[in-house]
């Protein structure tokens, strides 16, 4: 018998060797999981980036869109000279009053600083634009036009309507029913007075004033869509439009999410002053002076419009804390009112700004 053979052995994982694989797995573990919480995030920001600017842009886009239409009213060319002092934007008493309002397609309200609101107190807005519904340091803009496209089918009861051709135009009410056609040669269709030898029929169009301002919430729980003090804060574009109820009135229409301040700087025309001849009009169609507080007699000077947004994301981000200061205008320096001091919150902004040529406004003063 062979006294040295040995018996064969197979020993398990021991203690120390399973501790140091839980500690890699561990690891590891921690490794995959700290990649996929920084994918989320980063997946998260970049959301809330790109709708802070889809909803810059996109602001940007309306409003430059509406401004250049501003003054528009079809063929009608024969405007009587802006008023002296500026129309009521939220009157709608009579189709008299609007068609006076026609004079002035472009106006506005500045706040005076960050934490003032415009003065509309010589408007009858009051009633839509009240403290809780308008946020401070916002300016408003009135834009009156007519639509690019005319009607063809039923007008809608209360809406305005414009039928215009060069030589007259005339307003009135929709009442459910096709636009009358304005021809002297027959008898009883025309609606324009004083223009016995205009047998041009004339194209109708519906009639539009809008009034953007920022209010402090998206959807507002209060009568007619009003913030309260009470809804959640998300400063949101908005617009006073006037639409149908019956009659003429104004109802608010929330526009785009998450606009916070809204700036606005016009181009005068103040140079040369006399009449051109050709045009009958003074200046040259190009900008001399930006303001953001127009005077009464600078109003029917304008032919060009400054728009200054600043746009937040839509939701806050832990980490980050906004430490930048922002300047909504164009003029350099930047004055005092158009300073947006640190906020110290935890939304990411951005400024957006573009100039605009209302070309109805500022075509017309161009000299050949």
């Amino acid at each position: 018998m062979n006294k040295h053979c040995k018996i064969s052995t197979h020993a398990g994982m021991s203690l120390i060797e399973l501790m140091v694989a839980i500690v890699i797995g561990g690891i590891l573990l921690a490794g995959m999981a700290s990649v996929f919480f920084n994918s989320s995030h980063a997946q998260r920001e970049l959301e809330k980036t790109g709708q802070l600017i889809e909803n810059g842009r996109y602001a940007i886009s309306l409003l430059t869109e509406d401004l250049r239409h501003a003054g528009y009213y079809g063929q009608f060319y024969g405007l009587d000279p802006a008023p002296a002092a500026l129309p009521d934007p939220c009157n709608t008493a009579t189709l008299h009053t609007n068609t006076i309002h026609m004079s002035q397609p472009i106006q506005g309200y500045n706040a005076p600083d960050t934490d003032s609101r415009p003065d509309i107190s010589t408007t009858s807005c009051g009633g839509l634009l009240t403290n809780p519904n308008l946020s401070p340091g916002s300016d408003i803009l009135v834009i009156r036009r007519a639509d690019t496209a005319t009607v063809t089918g039923v007008m809608t009861t209360g809406n305005l309507y414009l039928q215009a051709n060069s030589l007259d135009m005339n307003m009135y009410i929709g009442a459910n029913a096709a636009p009358p056609v304005c021809n002297v040669a027959v008898p009883g269709t025309c609606k324009f007075p004083n223009t016995p030898g205009n047998t041009t029929v004339a194209d109708t169009r519906q009639y539009h004033v809008h009034v953007y301002f920022i209010a402090p919430c998206a959807i507002g729980s209060g009568a007619n869509g009003l913030c309260v003090n009470t809804d959640p804060r998300q400063p949101t574009l908005k617009q006073l439009t006037l639409s149908t109820n019956g009659a003429p009135a104004f109802v608010i229409t929330p526009l785009v999410e998450g606009i916070e301040f809204f700036q606005v700087e016009y181009g005068i025309d103040t140079t040369p002053a006399a009449i051109d001849p050709v045009t009958g009009q003074p200046g040259d169609g190009v900008p001399d002076l930006y303001t953001n507080a127009p005077t009464a007699a600078q109003w029917g000077d304008v032919v060009s419009v400054r728009i200054h947004l600043l746009a937040r994301s839509p939701r806050a981000t832990d980490d980050y804390t906004d430490t930048k200061q922002y300047c909504l205008s164009g003029i350099i320096p930047c004055p005092a009112s158009a300073i947006i001091l640190p906020i110290g919150d935890n939304f990411k902004r951005h400024v957006y700004s573009t100039e605009v040529r209302p070309v109805n406004m500022s075509g017309r003063r161009e000299r050949p």
